[in-house]
């Protein structure tokens, strides 16, 4: 993406993210069921359903979704939201999936819970001649015929720049990784990216790395068994902020200031930088929700007004994301969610 665009982008979330209510987004089905009424005036040219796990206590999907539902509902589409319920029930995720391809939609986007587990899912959106979207994570390489393109942050490079900023903070010593859920590609990659800028010196070490499932009280447990482990770690990685209030009641369960460690988070909540600002967490690698939304939901009311075409989008467009420290806290204000 030119950074022009980029720019108009952030700046159109920005302005749109302080409208944005915090709220359930109007048009919602759980578990495949039937919609509630309507929350878009005007006529209806078709159906988008945007499929993903959950938007409680999850500000990143839920700025995400309402930006997507803001773009759908603006070109005269009907908005609907199938939510699995939680953060592992990836088999819900691929039944809600099945029956919106089975009503007959006209668009799915989604937000993979995993990137493998998804796969049948999509062949049967193809099959069906509906045009899908994938948000925010990626799915297993080698199916690009699926979707139209997939937006969202390149991951690697989000974990190789945490990587990075964690040599920086503490030069030499032990850290730790807590991951996210199994088979959730963005994880996956940011914990990779991760490892390997770790790898790629050493004075640092990654010692052990744990799956905290995006789970704050997961988070909490897998963090005190790694601190018990190795009670002199320097640095804690953890691949989604949802998981940060776990990881610093981890530190302090064990009798640690977390101030002592260098925690790093990924994703760019407002509690994420609540907690640089007082010291209990020391980086963030923000990501912008609300571009990913906004920008899948205008491709895909551009494809199906005829618009546009799927072959005209590249098969993967970068929504960017920056760097937040104790040093550009004013900066970030601006930009968190």
């Amino acid at each position: 993406m030119k950074k022009g665009r980029m720019i108009a982008l952030l700046l159109a979330a920005g302005l749109t993210l302080g409208l944005t209510g915090c709220g359930t987004p109007q048009q919602e089905v759980t578990g495949g069921g039937s919609a509630a009424g309507s929350a878009g005036g005007g006529s209806e040219k078709g159906t988008i359903v945007f499929s993903t796990k959950t938007i409680t206590n999850n500000e990143f999907q839920r700025v995400m979704v309402e930006e997507c539902q803001k773009a759908v509902e603006s070109a005269g589409f009907k908005f609907e939201l199938t939510l699995s319920g939680d953060e592992l029930t990836v088999s819900k995720q691929v039944e809600n999936i099945e029956n919106a391809i089975n009503r007959g939609v006209d668009g799915i986007v989604v937000a993979p819970m995993d990137g493998n587990a998804i796969i049948p899912a999509l062949q049967k959106a193809k099959a069906a001649n509906i045009p899908v979207i994938i948000a925010d994570a990626a799915v297993t390489e080698g199916n690009e015929d699926l979707y139209v393109t997939y937006i969202g942050s390149d991951n690697y490079k989000i974990g190789y720049e945490a990587g990075q900023q964690m040599i920086k903070k503490i030069g030499e010593g032990k850290v730790c990784t807590v991951r996210g859920a199994s088979g959730a590609m963005g994880g996956e990659l940011r914990a990779q990216g991760f490892q390997e800028a770790i790898e790629a010196q050493d004075k640092v070490k990654l010692v052990n790395q744990q799956a905290g499932n995006w789970l704050s009280d997961v988070a909490m447990q897998v963090t005190e068994n790694m601190l018990s482990s190795d009670p002199d770690m320097k640095g804690i990685f953890l691949c989604s902020d949802g998981m940060l209030s776990g990881v610093i009641s981890g530190v302090q369960n064990k009798n640690l200031n977390p101030s002592d460690l260098a925690i790093i988070s990924v994703d760019g909540n407002k509690s994420a930088l609540d907690s640089i600002k007082a010291g209990d967490c020391y980086g963030c690698v923000a990501q912008y929700p609300g571009v990913i939304g906004q920008k899948s939901g205008e491709i895909m009311t551009s494809i199906l007004s005829g618009d546009s075409k799927a072959e005209d989008y590249e098969k993967y467009i970068d929504s960017g994301y920056f760097f937040i420290n104790p040093d550009n806290t004013d900066e970030a204000e601006a930009v968190v969610f």
